[in-house]
Formats: C-alpha cells, structure tokens, sequence
C-alpha cells in the first residue's frame, strides 16, 4: 500500500530535522571561536601598531629598548660609545645538584673577590638566582662552565662600552633607568647619552661634530696645566667659527663612563653648565659694541686713564697704570679696566643690556645637552653695573657662551648657536648678524695686536696667528669674591687673517708656580695653554703654520707709544 504524498514528505524531513539543532550549535561554537581568534589578532596587531609608532608606550618616564644601544662616532667616524655583549655569571641555588660545599670551594677559586663562606650563604640560602661576577672575561666564563653544575649559569649581556676611556667624559656621559619606590621606571643620566637616549635606544648610530683627535689634545693639555699650576679645575672649547660645530668640549675633572658613576656625579661639566665672571675677555665683547655704534669712530682718539674712577662709591683702577691718555688700541692691548669703563659709559646700560642679549647671554645655550647653565646678568643697569660688566665683572656666563661670542666677532659678524650636530651642508646655518663685517674686521685686528703687543703675547703660537684676549677675575665665593683665587681665561681665535676656530681655554683657581713664573694672571696661566693647544691643533684641522702669512694690523701699530708683558700683579 503506497503512503500519501505528504507522509512521505514529513518522513523524509524528520532526519533533516534531528540534524540541524546539532549544526545550529557547532556554528554558533564555530563563530564564537572565530570571534575570539578575530580578537586575539586584532589586540597582537594593535599592541605592534603602538609599539611602533610609541616606542614609550607601557613604560613610565623611560623609552623600551628595541635592540642593542646604537653607537656614538667622532666626525671622522671614531667609536666614542658601542654596545658589546659580555658574560655574566650567575648561580641558581635551587638548581644545584653536586655538593654545595665543594662548589663554593671552586666558585672561592675562580673568583677570589668572594670567600669560600661567602659563596656558601649564597648556595644556602632562599635567593633562587644570584649574579656572581657581571661582567665575566671569557676565559672565567670557560671556566665555569667546566664545572659541570646546572645551577650554574652563564648570561651574555649587553654592555655600553666607552672605548676611549675618559675622554670626552661629560661629553658623553651615560644614560641609565631607575626604579623608584613605586616600581615605576625613569630615566637618569648625563651628556650625548642621555640627551639623544630614545635615538640610541632605538639602535640609531649618532654621529657628533667632535674631533677625537682635538678633544685628546684639549684635555691632555688641560690636565697638564693644571697639574703645573695645582688647578682645582678647567675647560676648553674648539668650535667652527662658521658653523658652529663644537669640535671639542672639555671639563675637567673629567667622568669615565665606563665605571661606576655614583662617586663622579657631583662632578660639573664647567664648559656647559657652571657660569663663571670671566673678566677681561668681555673687553672685546664692549669694543666690538661701542664701535659699531659709533662711540669709537676714530682708533686714535684719546682716553685719559690717568686717575683712577670713582663711580657709586666704587673705584676702578689699573693695576699698572699708564700716568696718560691712551689710544683705543693701548685700552685693549694694555687691557684698561679705567678706559674699558669709560668707554661703556658712553654706550650706556640698554645698549650694552641689547648686545649682550644679542650674545645668548640671557638664555641657555642650545647646545645639545641638558647640562646647560643660566647666566646672571644684572636685572638693574646701574651706571656702576655699565662700567664694571664692561670688564667682565658683576655677570656671570658659561664658556661656551662666551666661546659663541667669540667666533661671531671674528668670522665677520654673524653669530651662530653651537651644536654637536654635523650642520646639514645644504641648509643655511642659523644664525643673526650682531656686528657689521667692518666692526668684525677691525676686532680682528686688535685680537691679533693683543696677543702681538699686550696680555696675551704666550698664546703666540708661531705661524698660526692667534688673536683673542685674556682675562682674570677674582672668583665668587657666597655673596662675595675670593681674593685668593682666581678664574684666568684666554678665548680668541686663528688663524686671524681667515678664522676658522675659536678656542676658549679657563683655568680653576691656577695658582702661581715655576711653571708661571711666579706670576698669577691669565696672561701667564692660560695664555700659554691656549697657545699648546693651538700648536698642537692646528695641523690637524689643516691650518698650517706659514711665517710670512699674517693679518694686517699697521693702520694700529704706530697708536701703541708703549709696548709692555703682562705685569705680575696685573688684574684683567
């Protein structure tokens, strides 16, 4: 008997039907796996995305390291920062299986920096892992892995490495992540390394302005004077007057980055950091002002130095006084503070305040560093303040400001911020005109008459044709001065007749000795340094020395009635 047509339906649709509340599940299990796998890969994904775009991410006040630090290379690519790997040796005392005792024994023997008891509380104690020696020679690693122990293990770390030792030591410095009480990561540290820290995290080589060759030479030469002259410190600066590029950056003492820095952090970086009163330097500073406002027209006009000044209840005086009037070039040459401080008076507070403004001397330098110091420039330009900070007293800057201000009156006028940075040869350098190329061309000449004729004849290195003046100041003590210690400076630059370095060299509280002839002032301090540098220097940046070569300065000889050395009481 054949069924009915929809029977035969119902029959046939009954297993579909047991079915599909089976398949209902195993999609909805199916999506849902999906979904999670879709979730996992979209959280990978993003985590990726913002690591790279925010390498900072997930870490508070320090940048995740991507791979080895990248190095840090002089101008003429000379490692001065690398990264190595090294052993380290280290113990888990859970893991130990051969007799604890006769292990500490062997670990007494491979490293006798720990006793053999030592080594026993370590091996007995709770810690589960404990570092034995960090770094480890590879001989020692050896060593320790030929004793067989699986409680042993032997690390490779990556260590900064500073291959030149000292040298360049604040320069450089270190950058290092601390944990606070909280747990929580910031970064710390000195120099390049902390300054370009994400950079080198990142594995990015940095190439600096830096001539190791010419910072060797500062320091060396540096170190040497102080030890002559029982110095308690110093700083030296060579930078391009064109381009600002600082080719050595010096302070001593220095730091060495590649040993524990805890008993060197208190150590300041004098170049860039401490401000100081660098006295006569600032002389050039008044002149190339006052002559390119017009209160100096004529180099032959006279300034009667004969008396001392009395200003404000002050009294400026010249150490070796001249008894007359002087000609513009004997004020400088004779370094006058009488003459200097006239000179300011005419020029007046505001635009010896704008000049100096002009100068940077009223900001940070923007050198690539965060030890930067702040200058003290009067707030009150008191008719005594005028006259005083025309010789470098009552304000306080780094020799690096001063440095900048140097190579700006010397490469023609124009001012340019100093940088550790290579200047990109197809982009203007920055910069502003303070003096016209005339005014640079005449401060030329009486920096090359000063180190001809007056204060800073030991910085003649021979052919080289120095100028620059010097300077001594009594060094501040609290709220007043030390009159038994004195900041002497020499800042100028060569070769004259076509600058293309200024050099500043100061010295910390030198004191006289057989070395200066008994004498006290900048002119025997840190004249002769700044010329052994210069000597040494100057081949090396392909300045060689020509005899029959010089600057052109008979329009000022005959203006200088008297020729004299620097005196040994003479105060800049």
């Amino acid at each position: 008997m054949t069924a009915p047509a929809g029977r035969l339906d119902r029959l046939r649709a009954e297993p579909l039907a047991d079915l599909a509340a089976p398949l209902a599940v195993a999609q909805q299990r199916l999506m849902v796996i999906m979904l999670l796998f879709m979730l996992v890969t979209a959280v990978i994904a993003g985590r990726l995305v913002q690591l790279g775009l925010f390498p900072a991410a997930g870490r508070t006040g320090a940048t995740a390291a991507t791979g080895p630090r990248g190095p840090i290379l002089d101008r003429n690519g000379v490692a001065l920062a690398t990264t190595v790997k090294l052993w380290a040796v280290a113990v888990n005392p859970r893991h130990v299986l051969g007799d604890k005792n006769r292990l500490a024994e062997e670990l007494a023997r491979l490293m006798p920096e720990r006793s053999a008891d030592a080594y026993r509380r370590i091996l007995f104690g709770r810690s589960a892992f404990a570092y034995l020696r960090r770094p480890a020679s590879p001989d020692l690693a050896r060593a320790v892995n030929a004793l067989g122990e699986p409680g042993m293990e032997l690390l490779s770390e990556p260590r900064r490495l500073f291959p030149q030792g000292s040298l360049g030591g604040h320069l450089l410095g270190y950058s290092q992540d601390v944990a606070d009480a909280k747990g929580r990561t910031e970064v710390t540290g000195i120099g390049v390394e902390r300054y370009f820290d994400d950079r080198l995290r990142a594995g990015k080589p940095l190439q600096l302005t830096v001539d190791a060759r010419v910072q060797a030479a500062v320091e060396s030469e540096i170190a040497r004077r102080m030890a002559e002259t029982s110095a308690v410190g110093g700083a030296g600066v060579v930078m391009d007057v064109d381009t600002g590029e600082v080719l050595a950056l010096a302070s001593l003492p220095s730091i060495n980055p590649n040993v524990p820095l805890r008993a060197q952090a208190d150590i300041p970086n004098k170049a860039t950091l401490s401000t100081y009163e660098l006295g006569s330097t600032f002389k050039m500073l008044t002149f190339a002002n006052a002559i390119e406002n017009g209160v100096l027209p004529d180099m032959s006009q006279r300034i009667d130095v004969a008396r001392t000044l009395r200003v404000g209840g002050y009294t400026i005086h010249d150490d070796e006084p001249m008894h007359r009037s002087i000609t513009v070039p004997e004020v400088m040459t004779y370094s006058s503070n009488i003459g200097t401080a006239l000179i300011a008076d005419q020029l007046g507070g505001e635009r010896i305040r704008r000049f100096f403004d002009t100068l940077g001397f009223n900001s940070r330098t923007s050198i690539e560093l965060r030890e930067r110091g702040l200058p003290q420039v009067p707030k009150y330009w008191a008719r005594t303040t005028v006259m005083t900070t025309a010789y470098g007293h009552g304000i306080a800057v780094t020799p690096l400001h001063l440095a900048e201000a140097y190579a700006a009156l010397a490469n023609g006028g124009m001012w340019h911020p100093a940088t550790l940075i290579p200047r990109d040869p197809r982009q203007p350098v920055p910069g502003h005109r303070i003096v016209s190329p005339a005014t640079s061309a005449r401060m030329r000449q009486l920096m090359r008459l000063v180190v001809l004729q007056g204060t800073g004849t030991n910085a003649n290195a021979v052919g080289l044709r120095v100028g620059g003046k010097t300077g001594t100041a009594e060094k501040v003590a609290g709220r007043g001065y030390n009159k038994n210690a004195n900041i002497t400076t020499f800042s100028g630059a060569f070769p004259m007749d076509h600058p293309r370095y200024a050099v500043l060299v100061m010295l910390d509280d030198a004191r006289p000795s057989k070395a200066t002839f008994g004498f006290k002032t900048a002119g025997w301090m840190a004249a002769p340094l700044a010329k052994r540098i210069i000597a040494r220097i100057g081949p090396l940046l392909g300045v060689r020395p020509e005899l029959g070569r010089d600057i052109d300065v008979s329009d000022l000889m005959p203006l200088i009635l008297e020729k004299k050395a620097p005196g040994k009481n003479e105060i800049e």
